[in-house]
């Protein structure tokens, strides 16, 4: 599937559910899709040292990288991420993705290109009756970090034959498992 299809794909299922879900169609444009659903990006950086990977701390610039509310339920500590972000209302998976790399990371990057669409459904930890979506636009890159952000913990390669034991945060060991990318 061609990215332009795969973005096709995504705003059809969006539009879907909000025509099957009118109170969802109330957000905020300055802010991510919160309550039911989650359009994201993420960066997919392997090597012959492993997989990129980072644990979030409990920092405010959280907030500014990807709207999230620093020491809420978004943050698990302890738990292993790949670099990856929401979309902000209107923003370009593209975009969001070097926005990721730039930003989030503070890395160079280059041969950015989108691998897979993902789509998973899980329960809302704090609501049973409630499924919680997720689409997910994965990219391929190939980055160079120098220094962990202050906002990570923790950013590093691991070593293929490591990355299933880790523990990690909601929706992120979904998408490593989904693409294969565990011994």
């Amino acid at each position: 599937m061609t990215f332009r299809g795969s973005v096709k794909v995504a705003l059809m299922y969006l539009l879907l559910y909000r025509t099957a879900m009118p109170n969802f169609a109330h957000f905020d444009a300055d802010e991510p899709l919160r309550d039911a659903l989650c359009i994201s990006s993420f960066l997919i950086s392997m090597n012959d040292e492993g997989l990129l990977l980072g644990r979030m701390r409990d920092h405010d610039e959280w907030r500014r990288l990807d709207k999230i509310a620093s020491g809420g339920q978004a943050f698990e500590e302890n738990r292993w991420v790949l670099p990856a972000s929401h979309l902000r209302i209107g923003e370009d998976p593209g975009a969001a993705a070097e926005r990721i790399a730039s930003g989030q990371i503070k890395a160079s990057f280059s041969d950015l290109s989108l691998w897979r669409v993902l789509s998973f459904a899980s329960p809302f930890p704090s609501r049973d009756q409630d499924l919680h979506w997720d689409i997910c636009f994965v990219y391929s890159v190939e980055v160079e970090t120098e220094v962990v952000p202050p906002w990570f913990a923790d950013l590093k390669r691991v070593a293929p034959g490591d990355v299933a034991s880790l523990k990690y945060a909601r929706g992120h060991g979904d998408v490593i498992r989904e693409l294969g990318l565990t011994t």
